[in-house]
């Protein structure tokens, strides 16, 4: 019973400081945290008005009945025709979802263990993709990073 008590009043205690640090409480000036707040995604990778951010994507390798690692994918779109750039940005959803499906068809068909992943196909599929769901070509698929991580073995 005593245990429960002193649970209790530690969570309770937990609690009531969450909101107050929070709150900014400490003794730091509060025009220097907003001057440097952290900077969008978009803004980190490049300044261009045309160019659309995407999530990170990951796909599992899986070959002969077992995944032998994952390939993770950082990406964006260059879209330079305004109208398609915001058809793009309402249509996201429908991009990802059509990313993803292209990125796992590359892990799984294309994609050779033990080899680099290939840049070329990898962009090509993603290509595809993107204008099949657009409905339009003109929306540039651009690489940030590719990534293989091996499985354990």
């Amino acid at each position: 019973m005593r245990l429960r008590a002193t649970f209790v009043a530690l969570a309770l205690a937990a609690a009531l400081a969450g909101p107050a640090s929070a709150a900014g409480g400490g003794g730091g000036s509060s025009s220097s945290t907003a001057e440097q707040a952290p900077a969008t995604r978009q803004e980190r990778l490049t300044s261009a008005e045309s160019f659309v951010p995407m999530p990170t994507l990951s796909a599992g390798v899986l070959q002969r009945n077992a995944n032998h690692g994952t390939i993770v994918l950082d990406m964006g779109l260059d879209v330079p025709d305004e109208t398609l750039r915001r058809r793009a940005q309402l249509n996201a959803p429908r991009l990802r979802d059509a990313l993803r499906t292209a990125l796992a068809t590359y892990s799984s068909t294309y994609y050779r263990e033990r080899t680099p992943p290939s840049p070329a196909e990898l962009t090509r599929l993603l290509q595809q993709s993107v204008d099949r769901t657009l409905g339009a070509p003109g929306a540039r698929v651009l690489l940030v990073n590719i990534i293989y991580q091996r499985g354990q073995r």
